[in-house]
């Protein structure tokens, strides 16, 4: 499955391992920080918008999205459960 970060970017959903919702202060912090290091190989600023959201990868790559949070978080969520549902439908992998 796969995650759409904005802009006609997409990553593996296997790959998130936090969704950062950079609109609060303790994670705005965090943005300043990753801004700071704008330009290395492991930040990805998504589009040239503004920032809503920071998603960390599996690979230490985070990427900075103008998405909001809780928006990838249903994405994800939704991801996950059409895998179960179609898990259910057809028995377990492996079965």
């Amino acid at each position: 499955m796969s995650l759409h970060l904005g802009n006609d970017f997409v990553i593996s959903s296997k790959q998130v391992l936090a969704i950062l919702n950079v609109q609060k202060k303790a994670s705005f912090h965090l943005l300043q920080t990753l801004a700071s290091k704008q330009g290395t190989e492991r930040i990805r600023k998504i589009g040239s918008g503004r920032v809503l959201s920071a998603v960390l990868s599996n690979k230490g790559t985070y990427y900075l999205s103008p998405v909001e949070a809780s928006t990838l978080a249903q994405r994800l969520t939704r991801s996950y459960d059409g895998v179960r549902n179609m898990e259910g439908k057809h028995g377990k992998k492996g079965s």
